[in-house]
């Protein structure tokens, strides 16, 4: 009985639940996938320092990390709609004060506050669906189709308007995408994390220290992830190409990126999560190489394309393996936390390594961290494959006591 009333309220995988989702994920997700335009807008508009201009989105990319793993442990006890609205309605206020910002410590502090509130927005994203859907691994792969199509039209305008008016362009650009899609949070539920299913009652819980590997796997691939994605715009005009270049470069990209995106909605985990994680973590080290150390405009676009494709290809395996571990949402929304906390920490470390050992530091920091992901990774996923083992062997031996003897 306990059962049916918890299931009518939002049937699993509904349509209006996955487009409210969406938009969460896009609004908390907004700024790391704009920070290219937005550190070349710091640059140019405030006369700042690549240091300087990675630490501004260092900030709110640290501030959105943080709130999300504050907020994980209880997220599910809380209304995910209501909880979106007010971290909207946070962001919003930050978001349109910081246009205005004259000087890089009040753009800094503004910055901040905003990102508490998109990081609210991103663990209800990742936290709803992983509590609310049957196969978390496929819904996060909608998020990056979503990302591939719209950044066709956000790094299009961003490069345009980063071009035109510095950081203040690209900021009011972001608020206003940002306006747009507040409507749509109303679609999230309305209600608490569900209580989990039969089956997913009867996995054993996951040993801590695999929350904590998981956790580690994305926050260094996100680092390094975003140390090459926030500097794509410098390393662009490296090899002779401007922002509103590297703009239309990345919308190729994204178009392109498709097909990552698409392949991990197709794959999904028919044939498990190592392959999968194995070859974008080999994909990614090759990109890291041929941006840092080759200074071509055709190996440049040829290289940023396949790092996007390689990005949204491999993001929704990531999220997949945290859902894995735990159904009622919230490793899920502490793995968007590791997300960020790398989108965070990758701008800062990037422009520490480049000032001390230039791009080709960057590059063998690079190939290291990846490695390191790929050995976490494929640790955790033999820890799921033996919890889940013995989960179902707790099921069979409970089934047979039930049965009584034959």
């Amino acid at each position: 009985m306990e059962r049916s009333r918890t299931m009518t309220k939002t049937p699993r995988d509904s349509a209006t639940l996955v487009v409210g989702a969406i938009a969460a994920q896009v609004i908390g997700g907004l700024v790391p996938q704009m920070s290219p335009f937005a550190i070349a807008g710091f640059m140019d508009g405030l006369s700042l320092s690549e240091r300087d201009a990675g630490f501004i989105a260092s900030v709110e990319f640290l501030a959105l990390a943080v709130t999300a793993i504050a907020i994980a442990p209880v997220l599910p006890r809380f209304s995910y709609r209501r909880v979106g609205l007010a971290a909207v309605a946070l962001a919003l206020l930050a978001q349109a004060a910081s246009i205005f910002s004259a000087s890089g410590a009040s753009l800094a502090l503004l910055r901040g506050i905003a990102g508490v509130g998109e990081g609210a927005l991103y663990a209800v994203s990742l936290s709803v669906i992983a509590s609310h859907c049957r196969n978390p691994d496929k819904v996060y792969g909608y998020f990056q189709i979503v990302w591939a199509l719209g950044s066709v039209a956000l790094f299009a305008i961003g490069g345009q308007v980063t071009a035109a008016f510095a950081h203040r362009g690209i900021l009011a650009f972001m608020a206003g995408v940002t306006l747009a899609l507040s409507p749509f949070l109303l679609l999230i539920p309305n209600e608490r994390a569900r209580r989990v299913e039969r089956s997913a009652a009867h996995v054993a819980p996951p040993r801590p220290f695999l929350g904590i590997m998981t956790l580690a796997a994305i926050g260094l691939y996100l680092t390094v992830s975003a140390a090459i994605y926030a500097f794509s715009a410098p390393l662009g005009e490296r090899v002779g190409l401007d922002a509103t270049a590297v703009g239309y470069a990345l919308t190729v990209a994204s178009l392109v990126g498709l097909a990552g995106a698409g392949a991990a909605t197709a794959l999904n985990v028919r044939r498990g999560r190592a392959i999968p994680i194995s070859g974008f973590c080999a994909g990614f080290a090759l990109v890291a190489l041929a941006l840092c150390l080759w200074r071509n405009p055709t190996a440049y676009v040829v290289a940023l394309v396949a790092s996007v494709v390689i990005y949204y290809f491999s993001i929704p395996y990531l999220f997949g393996l945290a859902a894995a571990l735990d159904r009622s949402g919230r490793w899920a929304a502490a793995a968007g936390s590791a997300y960020l906390l790398g989108f965070a920490v990758g701008p800062m470390v990037a422009g520490s390594v480049i000032a001390a050992a230039g791009y080709a530091g960057l590059a063998g920091v690079c190939v290291a961290i990846t490695a390191a992901t790929w050995g976490l990774a494929m640790v955790v996923i033999r820890g799921v494959r033996g919890t889940a083992d013995a989960g179902t062997s707790t099921e069979l031996r409970e089934d047979r006591g039930m049965a009584g003897p034959r």
